[in-house]
C-alpha cells in the first residue's frame, strides 16, 4: 500500500511538473522575450528596454504586456517575430501523462514495468508567438499549434451574416470572418499550391449560396480557365475570361456598368448603393494578376473598379502568386483595405501585400495565411473540397446551349437542301 501511495505521488509530480512546463508558468518566456530583445539590438541608445506591463495566463496560451520605451517601434519587435519564434520554442521532449494514465494503472500486475512505459511516453513541445500592439506591446506564447485542417461545411454558412465570409480559424478556434460591406477590396497573395485560389473558391461558392439574387461575378482567371471552369454555367456570372484580351473586355465591360449605377446615385444625390437601397454586388475576382499587370488598360480600369467600386456595390479581389510592386500596384494596394496573404519566399512579397514582414516565417502548410485588415492574424483556411462546391451551386448552373454563327447556320442549310430532287407543296383550296 505504501509503495503504492509513493508510486501515486511520484506519478502525480511527473504529471504537473510536465504542465507547469509545458504551460510556462515559471516565467522562463519572459525573460526569453527580453533576451531575444536584447541580442536582435531592439533596446534604445541609452540602454533601455522592454518593461513588463502584466503577465496573465489565458488557458491556451500565456500573454505578455510591455511598455515600448520610447525611440522604438512596434514594428521593430513585430518585424523580428521569426527571432522570437526560434528563441522561445522549446526544441525538448515533455513527458505526456494525464491523471487518467495513471488511474489505468494496474496495481495487481508490473507497477514498475507499467510506470516506464508511461515515463517513456513523450512528445514534442513546440509554442508558437504571435505580437501584437494596441498602445502596449503584446506578446501571446501559444501551448498549441494552429490546427492544420480546417474543412469546409454547411454549418459554416449559418455562422455568417450580410455579406461575410469565412477567412480562417484562429488558435483559439475564433472563425476570422470578411465582411465585403465594410471592407470592399481584397488582395489575396501567396506562393502557388498553398490555397489561394481554394480560398477564391470558397468565396464564390459562400457569396452564391447566401446571396444568390443579389450577387453577381466577374471571373477573370487567366491561369488557363482551369480554376473557376466549375462556376462557368452560373446564371450569377457576368462574364468569364481566360486571357488578356477577353479579360480587357470583361473589364471595360464592368467599368460601364459601374458608371450607370454612379450617374442613378448622383441624379438621385445618393452617397453611395447602401443609401439607395440597392442590393446587387458585383465581384470582380481577378486570379493571376501578374499576366495583365503590364497591361495599361487592364490596369487602369482596375485602379478605377478600386478607387469608384466601393460606393457603386462592386468588389474587387486581386489575386497573385507573384507578389511585387510591379503586379500589384500603389493605386490598388491604398484602396484594398483587406489583405490575405499566404506564405511567400520573401519578406519583400510580404511587405507587398501586408506591409509589413511575416508571410516569409508562415510554415509550409497548405491554408496557413495571414489575414489583415487594422492588424494581422495568423490563421488557418477553409479547405472546401470540389464536390461540395459542385453540391452547392448545382441549381444556379443554366444549362446554356452551345452557340452556332450564323455563317454556320445558313451553310449547313444550304447543304441540305442542294440536292434535293423534289419538294412538298400544299396548297389552300
Amino acid at each position: 500500500m505504501i509503495f503504492e501511495i509513493a508510486s501515486s505521488l511520484v506519478m502525480g509530480g511527473v504529471v504537473a511538473g510536465s504542465y507547469y512546463c509545458e504551460k510556462g508558468v515559471g516565467g522562463n518566456d519572459h525573460q526569453k522575450i527580453i533576451k531575444i530583445a536584447r541580442n536582435c539590438g531592439l533596446v534604445t541608445k541609452d540602454r533601455k528596454e522592454l518593461r513588463i506591463h502584466r503577465r496573465t495566463n489565458k488557458g491556451s496560451y500565456n500573454e505578455y504586456v510591455y511598455q515600448i520605451p520610447l525611440g522604438l517601434s512596434s514594428t521593430e519587435f513585430i518585424n523580428k517575430i521569426d527571432h522570437f519564434q526560434d528563441g522561445i520554442n522549446i526544441k525538448r521532449n515533455v513527458v505526456d501523462i494525464s491523471l487518467a494514465d495513471i488511474k489505468k494503472l494496474d496495481w495487481k500486475k508490473d507497477i514498475i514495468k507499467q510506470l516506464r512505459i508511461l515515463l517513456e511516453k513523450k512528445r514534442k513541445l513546440r509554442k508558437e508567438v504571435e505580437i501584437q500592439f494596441d498602445g502596449m506591446l503584446i506578446f501571446r506564447i501559444h501551448n498549441d499549434s494552429l490546427t492544420t485542417n480546417f474543412p469546409y461545411d454547411e454549418s459554416l454558412f449559418n455562422r455568417l451574416k450580410g455579406w461575410e465570409v469565412p477567412v480562417g480559424i484562429t488558435r483559439a478556434g475564433e472563425l476570422i470572418k470578411h465582411d465585403f460591406e465594410k471592407v470592399a477590396h481584397l488582395i489575396d497573395g501567396g506562393a502557388t499550391d498553398y490555397g489561394k485560389s481554394n480560398w477564391l473558391k470558397s468565396t464564390i461558392t459562400t457569396l452564391v449560396q447566401r446571396k444568390p439574387n443579389d450577387v453577381k461575378f466577374t471571373l477573370i482567371d487567366l491561369k488557363g480557365g482551369l480554376s473557376f471552369n466549375r462556376f462557368r454555367g452560373l446564371r450569377q456570372l457576368h462574364s468569364l475570361a481566360t486571357n488578356s484580351s477577353d479579360a480587357l473586355k470583361a473589364l471595360r465591360s464592368v467599368q460601364e456598368k459601374m458608371n450607370v449605377v454612379m450617374n442613378q446615385l448622383l441624379d438621385n444625390r445618393f452617397e453611395d448603393v447602401k443609401e439607395a437601397g440597392y442590393k446587387e454586388r458585383h465581384f470582380i475576382i481577378i486570379d493571376e494578376a501578374a499576366d495583365i499587370a503590364d497591361d495599361n488598360a487592364c490596369q487602369e480600369i482596375i485602379t478605377d473598379i478600386a478607387r469608384r467600386g466601393r460606393a457603386a456595390g462592386f468588389r474587387l479581389i486581386y489575386a497573385t502568386q507573384y507578389p511585387t510592386s510591379e503586379v500589384i500596384k500603389s493605386q490598388v494596394k491604398r484602396n484594398c483595405v483587406g489583405r490575405l496573404c499566404f506564405v511567400v519566399d520573401s519578406a519583400t512579397a510580404s511587405r507587398v501585400v501586408l506591409d509589413q514582414d511575416g508571410a516569409e516565417s508562415l510554415p509550409l502548410v497548405q491554408g496557413r495565411a495571414i489575414y489583415k485588415t487594422v492588424r494581422c492574424i495568423e490563421i488557418q483556411t477553409p479547405y472546401i473540397k470540389n464536390d461540395f462546391i459542385d453540391r452547392t451551386i448545382e441549381p444556379h448552373i443554366n444549362i446554356r446551349p452551345r452557340k452556332e454563327s450564323i455563317g454556320t447556320d445558313a451553310k449547313n442549310c444550304a447543304a441540305s437542301t442542294k440536292n434535293r430532287k423534289y419538294s412538298l407543296i400544299i396548297e389552300e383550296t
